[in-house]
């Protein structure tokens, strides 16, 4: 295939975006141009680079070309002809962005094969094979994402979107980080794709080294989101010799130039005569450089016509997967995150699965010894409920603000490419979750046997009721992370939250005949009060605790005052009830159950609604750069 069948045309695009203004009590935002009248012109097998300062318009133009931009933008934007709008690029485009967050457990190849399985590609395992080839990580391809290089893992990073073949591959800033070897390593592999593929790269670059000049076909200047010079490389130094600015001899042209169109910022003065060259700049160029923008390429010598080469131009490549193969992706790739043989995906097991029993065997040790006399068992084990459900609320928030943030933000990055929506992925998180939290469940509940005496049937409640608390405060920690970015500030929030619900519902600091009319009618909206009841009922309204002694030398029946408890029924009606309820619907195992159930049930369908909804442009940019 010749280059010049593949070409991305940028015509007169203006572009621009809401600011929000600093100082201001309503923050209020005002509109600002970022882009101003941009044109450029790329064909396949080229390297376009788009160079300018920090503030120039780069990434905005990046954003622009892939529909991404937030804000107004004017102009037009073409592929082969065709206008490239959001779903075209998600089709036959990449995006690399300037960071990008890989799931750390998974190895190089594991990373791969699901990106190219979620984008619904044939040919998997050949694409993985080629693409480690590419990009030299063959060697490590093994390797847990967490254990690879800085260089490495920016390889990897263009690695995800080079398995999917695309026909045009925008990269803002790839060799940001990179030492300069490995900056000439990636623009050289870069080249060499466009080159054998016939497709169209365009990254952009801050600091362009001498070196990566070979390896850039064309070249666009953006001082303040005007165009100073977009054409040929080849071309440049002609052009700007015409207008009156050569390039001093063993200069490096790409960098002299850069600093050409760069505002001068160290003082007023300074700033002024250097604006005003730029402007003169940019009306030059509008003048006397639009026949350069449109010179025609010059074919490499080692462009092939070869069926590879020519793959991913064809209609097949890029139709969307069903719903059933992309969860079934999110799900196996979530579970290769929290199995993988290293020590985050060590991490991931431990918190998932042997967290909670271990601090709940911690804090049985404190309850083996205790005595069943009236004087201390009803507080001693209705301590220990309490104790155990704010352990398995506490745990799920905590586990969860530990392992969703990596999942979130991958989700985050991969739904701007259009692979799937926030409903998918909540499925498969909870596909994942739902299962080894039950298990943590009964590996805890069976922990607790030999202390609360639980039969088989009030071991089977007790898990269903203590396993719908883990899911609640998981579901809980996730909505409050969909708009709060840092884990540890969100854990924090539903931490509050959950003691404030515990301290107040549960009946254990304060008894739910005591609270005062409003409060209590407060606790039935919250899950913990149907926790704490049905557990309670399970573990003190039993045989066992009828009849008892008050202390070690005083039996009962006997003093009215110090014999008060019967049995545990008439502890629980003195301590859960209220003046006027029905005694068989608050103390009643089943209903109480179920609620418990329908809460966690109701938190996971509304995260999915939640997660379905647009979020605020302020909100989404906590999770982007």
């Amino acid at each position: 295939m010749l280059p010049s069948d593949c070409v991305l045309d940028i015509s007169n695009v203006f572009h621009s975006t809401s600011v929000v203004i600093e100082g201001t009590c309503l923050n209020k935002s005002e509109p600002t141009a970022v882009l101003r009248d941009v044109s450029a012109r790329v064909h396949g097998g080229e390297v376009l680079a788009i160079l300018g300062s920090k503030g120039s318009g780069k990434r905005a133009l990046l954003d622009v070309i892939a529909g991404r931009a937030e804000g107004e933008t004017r102009g037009r934007v073409t592929l082969n002809g065709n206008l490239l709008t959001p779903e075209l690029f998600r089709r036959h485009g990449g995006y690399v962005a300037h960071r990008c967050h890989l799931l750390p457990s998974l190895t190089v190849r594991q990373t791969l094969m699901y990106a190219t399985w979620l984008d619904n590609l044939n040919n998997r395992e050949a694409r993985v094979r080629q693409t480690l080839a590419d990009l030299a990580l063959s060697q490590v391809a093994n390797r847990s994402v967490n254990d690879l290089t800085r260089p490495e893992y920016r390889r990897l990073m263009l690695g995800v979107q080079l398995a999917k073949d695309p026909t045009l591959l925008l990269l803002d800033e790839p060799t940001w980080d990179t030492d300069p070897l490995n900056t000439y390593l990636i623009v050289s592999m870069l080249w060499s794709y466009a080159t054998r593929r016939g497709s169209i790269v365009v990254l952009t670059m801050e600091t362009p080294r001498s070196d990566v000049l070979p390896f850039v076909s064309r070249v666009t200047l953006l001082c303040l989101g005007a165009v100073v010079y977009s054409g040929p490389t080849r071309s440049m130094l002609d052009y700007f010799t015409y207008i009156g600015f050569p390039c001093p001899e063993l200069e490096n042209p790409l960098m002299y130039y850069l600093c050409l169109s760069t505002v001068d910022r160290r003082s007023r003065d300074r700033f002024l005569e250097s604006n005003q060259q730029i402007s003169v700049l940019v009306e030059k160029f509008k003048v006397d450089g639009v026949l350069y923008m449109k010179e025609g390429p010059q074919v490499p010598h080692n462009m092939k016509d070869t069926t590879l080469g020519i793959m991913h131009k064809g209609l097949g490549r890029g139709i969307k997967p069903g719903c059933f193969s992309t969860l079934l992706a999110l799900y196996l790739r979530s579970m290769a995150t929290t199995f993988s043989f290293n020590k985050i995906g060590l991490g991931h097991f431990a918190a998932r699965l042997l967290l909670l029993p271990f601090v709940v065997a911690l804090m049985s040790i404190l309850y083996s010894h205790s005595s069943p006399v009236q004087s201390r068992i009803f507080l001693q084990t209705g301590g220990l409920i309490f104790n155990v459900l704010t352990l398995f609320y506490v745990a799920g928030i905590v586990a969860t603000s530990l392992l969703f943030p990596g999942f979130r933000a991958r989700y985050y990055q991969e739904k701007r490419e259009g692979l799937y929506g926030g409903a998918m992925f909540l499925t498969a998180y909870t596909m994942l979750s739902l299962p080894l939290s039950f298990i943590s469940t009964l590996i805890t509940i069976g922990i607790l046997i030999p202390i609360l005496e639980l039969d088989l049937t009030s071991w089977a409640y007790a898990s269903g009721i203590l396993w719908s608390s883990y899911v609640a405060a998981e579901q809980v920690t996730v909505a409050v992370l969909m708009v709060v970015g840092r884990p540890i500030t969100g854990a924090i929030t539903v931490l509050y939250m959950t003691l404030l619900s515990l301290v107040v519902a549960s009946g254990a600091i304060r008894s739910l005949k005591n609270l005062p009319y409003w409060l209590a009618m407060v606790t039935t909206a919250l899950p913990t009060r149907y926790a704490s009841l049905a557990l309670n009922q399970l573990v003190i309204d039993t045989p066992i605790l009828s009849n008892l002694p008050y202390n070690e030398s005083f039996t009962c029946p006997g003093v009215p005052e110090l014999c008060r408890y019967p049995d545990g029924k008439t502890y629980l009606i003195e301590r859960f009830t209220r003046e006027g309820e029905n005694i068989s619907e608050v103390l009643n195992v089943d209903l109480n159950l179920l609620i418990s159930l329908a809460f966690a049930v109701g938190l996971i369908i509304l995260n999915s609604v939640l997660y379905l909804l647009p979020l605020p442009a302020r909100v989404k940019a906590k999770f982007r750069e």
